[in-house]
């Protein structure tokens, strides 16, 4: 009987021995399954997931443009400078001699109804005395009509404007802006399509407009410019509107077109930004530049829905005053003031 009980203690035994082993396994099984270590604060544990980080709609989803309050001196900087219903772009590009300076558009002067800074008085406040290019897209009065005082507040280098229609540019800014040219021996660069001009590690190339011999609207002479810096770019697109959109898609390759910032056509009119360029160019961030309440309804819903709709976040000078977007080379950012 007594060798009976031992081995019925060593069965016991055995059997207690297994269910450790059987329990050992399986809380293995469960910790390998629910992954204890991967908290809430890894929402993306490498498993292509997006994270909650991201804007747009569901399968559209793009990472935000990250905020910083401090830009370093290798950063490119481009100023979206609020000057009400207007345009005026203001491009800092760092290089081995200083920073260079590019203006793009030059907004409207200061008038009595405006309570918005004209791009003079913006340029002085950022310590500019000189401007490397400035390139006016079209003569149309909230682009063009305050390059006159630019001329002579500041020291230009280049300027860069469309070939244009003489019955189109007989207005008394675009003429004023010509007399002040001559005032200081300035001879201003025909825009050509496919032009390329470097400034330093960055260059800007001249996308449009493709032909100026038949334009039926004089938003169609705006200049179109895809500028580079590193792995970013920029595309700036004056008032372009669907017709010349249409013709640079036809003449350059879809990749010309494809930029982390689009400056959205003519103030986010629905005449401009069609769905075939808002996709050639499938930005992650889309700038608006227009004036708080202004007459024409910019932007319109049809524009701001299409951008949402392809996943784009959108800064409007009329909600946010002027936007800084940076790029350190790889990324762009936004430029934020400190609390």
């Amino acid at each position: 009987m007594g060798k009976r009980r031992n081995k019925k203690k060593q069965q016991q035994k055995i059997i207690r021995s297994v269910i450790t082993l059987c329990l050992v396994l399986l809380i293995g099984l469960l910790s390998f399954l629910l992954k204890p270590w991967e908290t809430p604060d890894d929402p993306n544990p490498n498993d292509g997931t997006p994270s909650s980080t991201t804007s747009g709609q569901q399968g559209n989803q793009k990472p935000n443009v990250g905020n910083k309050t401090e830009s370093d001196l290798s950063d490119l900087q481009v100023h979206y400078i609020d000057v009400g219903q207007a345009d005026s772009i203001l491009v800092r590009v760092p290089t081995e001699d200083g920073t260079k300076n590019i203006l793009i558009d030059a907004g409207a002067p200061l008038n009595e109804s405006s309570k918005d800074k004209i791009t003079t008085e913006y340029l002085s406040d950022q310590g500019i005395d000189t401007l490397h290019y400035m390139i006016i897209t079209h003569p149309h009065f909230d682009h063009a009509s305050a390059a006159e005082e630019v001329i002579e507040a500041f020291h230009v280098e280049n300027i860069i404007l469309p070939e244009c229609d003489p019955r189109d540019t007989n207005k008394a800014f675009w003429r004023g802006m010509l007399e002040a040219m001559d005032a200081k021996n300035l001879e201003y660069i025909p825009s050509v399509i496919g032009d390329i001009y470097q400034i330093g590690e960055a260059s800007f190339e001249i996308l449009g407009p493709v032909d100026t011999s038949n334009v039926k609207d004089v938003n169609d002479y705006s200049i179109v410019i895809r500028l580079d810096y590193g792995e970013t770019s920029f595309l700036f697109t004056g008032d372009a509107e669907e017709a010349s959109e249409e013709a640079m898609l036809r003449v350059h390759p879809v990749s010309k077109f494809k930029c982390d910032v689009l400056k959205v056509g003519h103030h986010g009119s629905d005449s401009s930004t069609s769905e075939a360029f808002l996709a050639a160019a499938n930005p992650t961030l889309a700038i608006i530049q227009c004036g708080e309440g202004n007459d024409y309804g910019h932007p319109k819903k049809l524009i701001l829905d299409r951008l949402e709709n392809a996943g784009v976040s959108v800064l409007r000078t009329d909600y946010e005053g002027t936007i800084i977007i940076c790029s350190d080379k790889e990324a762009v950012f936004r430029l934020t003031t400190s609390k």
